[in-house]
């Protein structure tokens, strides 16, 4: 296990601290996923006017997915909603996730707040060298009171995405979840039957959502219940739970364990940090989580707080690196992968 507090740094520089490097110029990149080629990682950018874009790993370089000059729309075959043909005008993107369709397609579903709350589908393809670009093909707009974290996406073209509490009253459920009131679940959405909530998914701010590679089982974080749980997704029967503080994002390692992001602030910081300028980070305390599947026996990879970023949201692994994202701030962070306690 890693455990670090770095020296004083100036608060927007990109300087290497302690081995680790900062990419900087981003916005909010709040989720990342690991594209198919194994070189790029897809990440959202969660700022008012975000986006969604590619990281090349081998030389630190960023192109716009969308919106932008290399966007496509479809014209036909939307896979989300038959009603939505219409992108959004912008895209604040949180939650995302990657999955190869039935066909072989690669979708990639991207949580957005940006004029609609909604799921949005894209189709993720790779043209010249290898470069991943995006082709949007719909979406799903969330029910009245719709208030949406992180996205997973079913082998039935479905989904399922956090519900963390009613827009209109969040402030109000937040402070109830502190004497134990549940403010949130999970929904399930298919192209035939819509929405429905998915029993025994609530919780105090549920957050991030992730299916097992067999499509047999889904892991869902809730947040203010400092808590990973694993539920049959056929039965939605609970398998198990474990104790995490403040569970955000969960990725896949290469080891095939859950890589669980978890952070130390209180309510209060947390509130603060949302306020703060966007050209620096957060230096919030934080940790990264390994998580076996079947057990949900957890290890510590990472304890971090200060310089060059804290508040990390999620933590992917790219060729023996770890790659780490924040809900704030201009950077993500790479470092060697941590061998753990």
């Amino acid at each position: 296990m890693l455990s670090i507090s770095a020296a004083a740094v100036s608060a927007g520089s990109c300087e290497e601290v302690d081995g680790i490097e900062s990419i900087c110029g981003l916005d909010k990149p709040e989720d990342l996923v690991v594209a198919p080629n194994g070189r790029d990682i897809i990440f959202g950018q969660f700022g008012e006017n975000g986006s969604l874009a590619a990281l090349n790993t081998h030389n630190n370089s960023v192109h716009i997915l969308f919106p932008g000059s290399d966007s496509r729309l479809a014209v036909e075959e939307f896979w989300g909603e038959p009603s939505c043909k219409t992108p959004s005008s912008s895209l604040q993107a949180h939650g995302i996730d990657l999955s190869m369709r039935s066909d072989g397609r690669w979708q990639l579903l991207v949580v957005n707040h940006a004029g609609r709350e909604s799921v949005e589908f894209f189709e993720l393809e790779f043209g010249d060298r290898g470069r991943p670009r995006a082709t949007w093909r719909g979406c799903v707009v969330m029910p009245d009171q719709g208030n949406i974290n992180d996205v997973a996406a079913l082998p039935d073209g479905g989904f399922l995405v956090t519900h963390m509490a009613d827009k209109d009253s969040e402030m109000w459920q937040l402070f109830l979840s502190f004497f134990g009131v549940d403010s949130g679940y999970v929904y399930r959405w298919g192209r035939d039957s819509g929405f429905s909530p998915v029993p025994g998914t609530e919780g105090k701010m549920p957050n991030g959502i992730l299916l097992s590679p067999d499509g047999e089982s889904f892991f869902l974080n809730i947040y203010f219940g400092n808590e990973l749980r694993k539920y049959d997704l056929a039965s939605g029967e609970l398998l198990a739970n474990v104790e995490i503080e403040k569970p955000d994002n969960l990725s896949w390692s290469s080891r095939g364990k859950l890589l669980v992001a978890s952070q130390h602030a209180s309510t209060l910081q947390l509130l603060k940090s949302l306020k703060q300028e966007g050209n620096a980070p957060s230096l919030l305390p934080f940790s990264i989580y390994e998580v076996d599947p079947d057990t949900l026996e957890k290890r510590l990879l990472l304890r971090r707080e200060g310089q060059p970023m804290g508040a990390g949201t999620v933590a992917v692994e790219v060729a023996g690196n770890l790659y780490i994202g924040s809900y704030v701030g201009d950077r993500m962070i790479k470092m060697a992968m941590p061998a753990g306690e």
